[in-house]
């Protein structure tokens, strides 16, 4: 019984599959705090087109009052030109914030590793206790429930292992 509840989970590990999911979370937040600044810098971009798409129109609309139909022309194409700038970066930021975020990582590749570290120190001991004689102390039923915990653990690992690839098939 003592051979079934100490498994050998070394700290280093865990400390091992932790850092590697900080890792995964550390660059799904650069890509969505890289994909924020995109957007917000052609939303700004945008703004300060029409900003100064105003500016020039006012100004243009101003400047045709005083000639009367001479030079306003100019002014509407370089104010028409900014204006089609502005919607342009205001529709493209717009259109970048609407995506959908990435998916936070799931810890599938460190929640193998963990059953890995788990499983592989119980089947080791379980196999050198039989081969060395030095599980001559434990009576049968022992034997048989750490053996049958063993079996069960491999067949865990097995069928997740075959539901991932299901999933990631139909994905």
């Amino acid at each position: 019984m003592d051979l079934v509840m100490r498994v050998n989970t070394r700290p280093s590990s865990l400390s091992l599959i932790f850092r590697s999911y900080l890792a995964d979370l550390r660059q799904w937040m650069t890509r969505l705090v890289t994909g924020y600044a995109f957007a917000c810098s052609f939303m700004l971009a945008g703004a300060v087109s029409l900003l100064i798409a105003i500016g020039i129109g006012v100004g243009a609309a101003f400047h045709a009052l005083e000639v009367h139909y001479g030079i306003w022309i100019a002014y509407a194409a370089i104010g028409g030109a900014f204006v089609l700038l502005g919607i342009l970066g205001l529709v493209m930021g717009r259109v970048l914030l609407a995506r959908p975020a990435p998916a936070v990582p799931r810890p599938g590749r460190q929640a193998d590793m963990l059953k890995r570290a788990i499983a592989v120190p119980v089947v080791a001991r379980l196999i050198a206790s039989n081969r060395t004689g030095a599980g001559g102390s434990v009576d049968p039923t022992t034997r048989a429930l750490a053996a049958g915990a063993a079996i069960m653990l491999v067949g865990w690992l097995a069928a997740s292992r075959a539901r991932r690839q299901r999933d990631a098939i139909q994905d």
